[in-house]
């Protein structure tokens, strides 16, 4: 938390430095310079309130904030090059740029196109190919995780999804986490499963705990960990927090205890490798972890396939990139070799905090299992 406070300040400040310039050469343009005092005061207080409300990093507020910032930082950079190139800036571009028109102006198209791409849900198929002797028609997987239902999405469209998933005649779905949140409803976190739990497949429906399902993030949930779980077994979903099952006798599947669970509860994980010590080394052994972390270890372990979600893949632009250049231990998105690990990071079907993604898309995902021997 001090860390997380730390950084936010080193955010903030700055920020409000820069709103405090832009707000008053703003009410320049309707206040002369004898009313100087005045506009400092006024800009003053204005960039404090809109800096202050920016400190939920996580708010609609902050993003708004900071992307109209960013917009206006750009434009003050072109008036620069304009003025040090020695072109002239006539009247109309000094009143576009004193006026923030060009900020606000593309901080509401990039809004715009958020909102459509966050709801806007792609197929995202993969083809892993085993030398293991698993069965000659292989096998395929539907993979969805960070739903956060009720955020961006509701019961109709989620079960307009299910029987999308449904048609691709999946042999199992694995849920990886993060499917409801701590302003989720019990109403809606019965809905969310209960339509899950409808996807026809094989081998049935299973799921991992993220960090966000059991609604430790407030203390005004409407559900408690019990009757989560409850729904979740009610509904015919299959809950896996350091469990491993053999579905065939040539495919398993694991799920881990998701890793928030030890910081804030003192728990310890299992090793990932105990989970399946007892299941035969020739199966296609598939880990589902909400975080992606751990590869090394789980290549060590012997497994084939890991699925993660948890980054969004940003969900809004620059998270995931800074998330790439000073986070090695995870991968922000896509499919990534590790030994004889192929992991798969989703971007997840929906959104968290806002109905808003510019960092990639919104996405389930389907993945082929093939038998690299036959053929």
């Amino acid at each position: 938390m001090i860390l997380f406070l730390g950084f936010a300040g080193m955010l903030i400040i700055p920020l409000g430095i820069y709103l405090y310039f832009f707000i008053q050469r703003f009410l320049g343009i309707f206040w002369d310079k004898q009313r100087l005092r005045l506009r400092k005061i006024i800009s003053a207080a204005a960039a404090a309130v809109a800096a202050a409300g920016a400190v939920n990093l996580f708010g609609l507020w902050a993003l708004l904030v900071f992307y109209t910032a960013a917009a206006g930082i750009a434009t003050d950079i072109i008036r620069y090059g304009f003025r040090k190139a020695g072109r002239p800036w006539n009247r109309t571009f000094d009143l576009i740029w004193r006026s923030g028109i060009f900020a606000f102006a593309v901080t509401a198209v990039i809004t715009g196109y958020a909102y459509v791409n966050m709801h806007r849900v792609t197929v995202a198929d993969y083809t892993i190919q085993t030398k293991k002797p698993i069965r000659e028609q292989g096998y395929r997987v539907v993979f969805l995780s960070d739903l956060h239902f009720g955020t961006t999405m509701d019961l109709e469209k989620l079960q307009d999804y299910c029987e999308q998933m449904e048609q691709k005649q999946p042999d199992l779905v694995v849920l990886g986490g993060d499917i409801v949140d701590e302003k989720t409803s019990l109403q809606e976190v019965e809905e969310a499963f209960g339509a899950l739990a409808k996807i026809s497949s094989t081998f049935g429906t299973f799921y991992v705990y993220g960090n966000h399902d059991k609604g430790r993030y407030s203390n005004t949930c409407d559900f408690t960990e019990s009757q989560l779980a409850q729904t979740i077994e009610d509904a015919g979903v299959v809950i896996l927090e350091d469990d491993a099952v053999l579905l065939n006798e040539d495919l398993s599947i694991s799920g881990r205890r998701d890793r928030s669970d030890g910081s804030r509860t003192g728990g310890v994980r299992n090793a990932s490798a105990d989970l399946i010590k007892e299941l035969p080394p020739t199966a296609f052994h598939m880990l589902a972890d909400h975080q992606p972390r751990d590869m090394e270890e789980n290549a060590s372990a012997g497994y084939d396939l890991m699925l993660s979600g948890h980054t969004h893949a940003g969900q809004m632009w620059p998270v995931g990139l800074v998330t790439e250049l000073f986070d090695k231990g995870t991968v922000n998105y896509g499919q990534k070799s590790f030994g004889d690990l192929q992991l798969i990071v989703s971007s997840g079907i929906a959104g968290w905090g806002y109905p808003l993604r510019t960092g990639k898309h919104s996405e389930y995902v389907v993945i082929s299992i093939e038998n690299a021997n036959t053929g």
